[in-house]
């Protein structure tokens, strides 16, 4: 998510930029020709914008605040524009300026921003434009009133769709991105992307957060005898016993073949290990079908606490991961925390039950 919201202000900025340079040079080009025209009011705030436009030019790689300049840059823009519609001696073609408030805004502000400036400025600026050019022939009233209403409307309506299919598309693909493809579960990327926001969240609130790294027991012998397609089913409902235990704040993760982790905010090292104890045991209750055979499915894990085992990501990874080995080693289906062993039932091979 961070590295999204960074793409989009990098994104942003670009679209920024290059208004801010068509600002200035439009600017001071229509300045001139409204000079020479007679027309100083409007040629006054053109090069007033393009000065603020330049200055602006300045701070738009840098400011930490660019949605506010955004906002105090696009407000007095649209309404010279709405101005320049109004003034008599403008010419109509202003209006085709006032057609882009909703690109740009939607560019700038995104889909809720957006769709509101758009809204705001496009209707202002149909009544501006009615206001200044209609004529007294009712049928002509009529028609310019369709012709500019409609069209502006459909620039509103194509600029909407397009963000909103853009910003779905884009949600779709980064949640592809942190997804394991066979569990659907969060995969390496997302958990190191979510421990950084919880981590956070642990430091302000001074609560826990604890990581559970768990493997499947002699899961190689399922693939050897049974062959990939039941080594992916005990993949997959091993997962959705995760998924159904845990809260909506939790994160069940995929790291890699059989190894999964659990990222639980508010959970103290013996509270994750009771958790992780109850999913090894409801997870061993539900034997999955092998064609003739059944195979019950166990796990070890070890369990890891921010502040006690390590401040960072890697270092709760190392710890669990250790400590899982230790369980692997104690005789497996077991889980250990901080060299205390939950004792769990008679550890047994996952092939041990087969056929029972």
């Amino acid at each position: 998510m961070t590295e999204r919201l960074e793409r989009n202000l990098q994104h942003r900025r670009q679209v920024l930029r290059a208004l801010l340079w068509i600002t200035v040079i439009a600017g001071i080009i229509f300045a001139l020709i409204n000079i020479n025209r007679g027309v100083y009011l409007l040629a006054a705030l053109e090069l007033i914008y393009a000065t603020f436009a330049a200055c602006l030019l300045r701070i738009v790689g840098s400011t930490r605040h660019l949605g506010r300049w955004t906002i105090v840059f696009l407000l007095p823009f649209f309404c010279i524009m709405e101005v320049a519609l109004l003034l008599p001696q403008s010419s109509f073609t202003v209006f085709t300026w006032i057609q882009t408030i909703p690109i740009i805004s939607y560019l700038l502000l995104g889909k809720r921003g957006g769709f509101w400036m758009s809204l705001v400025f496009i209707s202002l600026g149909v009544v501006a434009f009615n206001v200044r050019y209609v004529t007294d022939d009712s049928l002509l009233n009529l028609a310019v009133i369709a012709n500019v209403g409609f069209s502006s409307l459909a620039v509103m309506l194509f600029s909407h769709i397009y963000e909103r299919s853009r910003d779905d598309n884009e949600r779709r693909l980064i949640e592809l991105a942190g997804t394991d493809s066979l569990t659907g579960l969060a995969n390496r990327m997302r958990l190191g992307e979510t421990f950084r926001n919880l981590r956070g969240q642990a430091d302000r609130s001074n609560t826990a957060l604890s990581l559970v790294v768990l493997d499947l027991d002699h899961f190689k012998q399922v693939n050897d005898r049974y062959g990939h397609e039941v080594g992916d089913s005990v993949l997959q409902r091993t997962a959705e016993a995760l998924r159904s235990r845990l809260r909506d704040s939790d994160l069940a993760c995929r790291l890699g073949g059989e190894e999964f982790a659990l990222l639980l905010p508010g959970a103290s090292l013996e509270q994750a290990a009771g958790l992780a104890d109850e999913l090894r045991m409801r997870l061993e209750q539900t034997p999955i079908d092998a064609g003739r055979d059944t195979i019950t499915v166990t796990f070890s894990a070890g369990v890891a606490c921010l502040g006690e085992d390590g401040d960072s990501l890697s270092e709760l990874l190392k710890t669990a991961d250790r400590r899982m080995y230790e369980a692997k080693g104690g005789g497996r289906n077991q889980v250990v925390a901080a060299g205390q062993q939950y004792a769990l039932s008679k550890p047994e091979s996952i092939l041990d039950k087969c056929s029972e």
